[in-house]
């Protein structure tokens, strides 16, 4: 008769690493104050509002105007899929009471991969983000309603939506950042370099930098002309532009290549409708993005605005 193993249940490297990133979370400190703005069972939220000033202000300003939850399962592709980036609900899959458990109770789980891998599937979508996309939208100037036109302004205010991911990984920082974008509560990890720890002057033009760099990668130019372009609308400043490039460059090819490209193809004519109503009453005029952009001016003005707001 054999005899029953008493050692600890091995699993995969995958498990493994979901564990190890649940245990480094739950561990943070969490602001009971800085909770009331909390979203019930969306993953690691009260950790966040306790690390982050940006991501407080952002849920303050999406609240501010009218935003709202709604708690309902909703896969990557659902969410990938869906035309409308001007809805004020947002909806989630509250999922940290089963993350939780999954993290006491893994060993009592028939294939605990197939369950890391099921909770994935339905975290991957960062309220942060889409919460900047909606507060975006009160602070742009009104569309243009041609299509390369108006792809180009959609291009402009996801450059401006990632600028913030980057400055909530900073916030975050080295220790917590990596383990909150592989659970997608964030998209982008703190940067290796150490602008942010400048001073703000310095770290806005860094993020500034940054920003044009992740235009230009939506716009689908060649990364090795982007520093030349970049040291050309932004001269004098050729470490912070070169760091930015680093960082901006680390941006998706899935995503510039295929997401964002189909996602226009299919829904830019619902979503130029969306947004012409949104600023039906706004007092100004419609913002033509340059062809060139190497003429990009009053684009650093509307994106030091946003920053303004997120970051004082």
């Amino acid at each position: 008769m054999k005899k029953k193993s008493t050692g600890k249940r091995k699993t995969t490297q995958e498990v493994q690493n979901f564990l190890k990133d649940v245990e480094l979370l739950l561990g943070i400190d969490v602001n009971r104050k800085l909770s009331r703005d909390a979203i019930l069972e969306y993953p690691f939220d009260e950790q966040l509002l306790s690390l982050s000033s940006v991501y407080r202000t952002s849920r303050k300003l999406f609240l501010q105007q009218g935003g709202r939850f709604s708690p309902q399962v909703i896969s990557t592709m659902r969410s990938l899929s869906s035309p409308d980036l001007f809805s004020w609900e947002l909806q989630y899959t509250p999922l940290f009471s089963e993350i939780k458990w999954c993290k006491d109770h893994w060993q009592e789980v028939y294939d605990p991969e197939v369950l890391v891998t099921s909770l994935s599937t339905f975290q991957q979508i960062s309220l942060f983000h889409e919460q900047n996309h909606r507060i975006l939208w009160a602070l742009l100037p009104k569309a243009p309603a041609e299509q390369k036109d108006f792809c180009r302004y959609l291009n402009f205010a996801e450059s401006l939506v990632i600028t913030l991911d980057l400055v909530l990984g900073d916030e975050v920082g080295s220790r917590y950042s990596p383990s909150l974008e592989r659970m997608k509560s964030l998209y982008r990890p703190a940067g290796e370099d150490s602008w942010f720890k400048k001073s703000p002057q310095q770290y806005r033009q860094y993020l500034l930098a940054a920003m044009y760099v992740s235009y230009l990668a939506l716009e689908l130019v060649h990364h090795e002309d982007i520093p030349k372009a970049l040291d050309y609308v932004l001269p004098g400043q050729k470490k912070i532009n070169k760091d930015a490039v680093q960082r901006g460059l680390e941006l998706s090819e899935l995503f510039t290549l295929n997401t964002n490209l189909q996602w226009q193809k299919r829904y830019w004519r619902q979503a130029q409708k969306s947004l012409s109503a949104y600023h039906k009453t706004s007092p100004e005029d419609v913002h033509y993005l340059p062809e060139d952009p190497l003429d990009f001016e009053e684009e650093f003005i509307i994106a030091n605005r946003m920053l303004d707001q997120f970051l004082g």
